[in-house]
């Protein structure tokens, strides 16, 4: 991959999101059928200087930027798959991540420092690095329970179809993009060209892929573990307002967690990435024929833009 940019993206309304180095590009397939693609600009944050790009600082900014984007790029793709529906004003947009932002808060953070000493106590375990297991546990638990309701939610299915479809047209570029790379410069391929070669590749790839914010999501768990054993604050209140102020140190640190188990093989980097692929099998669906070409479609877009094709 020394030759090619690292590509990501999430799932959204009826499309997918490619998020490259200096682009991001959203594809949708809207209510007539037809591909809508959207282009932006959206430099990484440690693209901006060198400190930015310091391990642990730059997967703490990165998780708060990809945040931002994946909300707006969310709101932009409910307006082209469901453009007769009634709009939300922006207030009541901020409202409701805002209301999502508490929620998690309070599942994955305020629940476990709650419960977690009265189960220690139940459980008769003593002892800093007991009760932080359990805590760690705890959370883990609620983390699995709270993926495995939401993938269950027949209104969810669609987009958990197109999580599976970037997952596939991402490891198609990844296994093929020499090819693809060498056909862009003596063949002229374009989009059309690029999104049909990815599109015909991605259905026999894995739709679980190592570098997904699922698995990042249980690496925060596992790293917030570690954190905590050195930082053993005493009462309900303070453990809570000590995990909201490291919430940046967990993010970085489980970037570069992910970003490395990701880049190795071997069995002991599988088993590490075994629980995140594991989640993934809840938060990901087989996609369909048309699916693979929405995704394949932002994907072709974002290399072109990438490569300079899009000013």
């Amino acid at each position: 991959m020394a030759d090619s940019p690292s590509y990501g993206g999430q799932a959204v309304m009826e499309g997918v999101v490619m998020r490259g180095p200096r682009f991001a590009s959203m594809s949708v397939r809207d209510p007539k059928g037809e591909i809508i693609s959207f282009i932006k600009k959206a430099e990484t944050p440690s693209s901006r200087s060198v400190f930015l790009r310091m391990p642990v600082v730059r997967g703490a900014l990165s998780f708060w930027d990809s945040l931002s984007l994946g909300v707006e790029m969310l709101m932009r793709s409910a307006d082209i798959s469901f453009p007769d529906e009634e709009k939300s004003s922006k207030g009541v947009v901020d409202l409701s991540v805002a209301i999502a932002a508490v929620l998690a808060i309070a599942l994955f953070i305020v629940l476990p420092a709650v419960v977690a000493p009265y189960l220690a106590a139940a459980l008769n375990v003593t002892g800093t690095l007991w009760a932080s297991l359990v805590e760690a546990l705890l959370r883990v638990t609620v983390l699995v329970a709270y993926v495995g309701a939401i993938s269950r939610m027949k209104e969810i299915q669609r987009v958990l179809e197109y999580h599976g479809a970037e997952h596939k047209v991402i490891w198609a570029w990844e296994n093929n993009h020499r090819e693809i790379n060498e056909k862009i410069y003596m063949d002229k391929w374009g989009v059309p060209e690029i999104s049909e070669f990815l599109a015909s590749k991605a259905g026999r790839e894995s739709r679980l892929h190592p570098r997904c914010g699922t698995s990042f999501l249980f690496i925060v768990v596992l790293v917030t573990w570690a954190v905590f054993l050195f930082v053993t604050p005493q009462g309900v209140l303070n453990k809570v307002v000590a995990r909201l102020a490291l919430m940046p140190l967990t993010a970085g640190l489980a970037y570069e967690f992910l970003k490395a188990s990701a880049a190795r093989e071997g069995g002991f980097w599988r088993l590490l990435r075994a629980p995140g692929m594991g989640l993934q099998s809840m938060t990901t669906r087989e996609p369909n024929t048309g699916q693979l070409e929405v995704a394949a479609d932002s994907l072709a877009r974002l290399v072109e833009a990438e490569r300079g094709g899009f000013r």
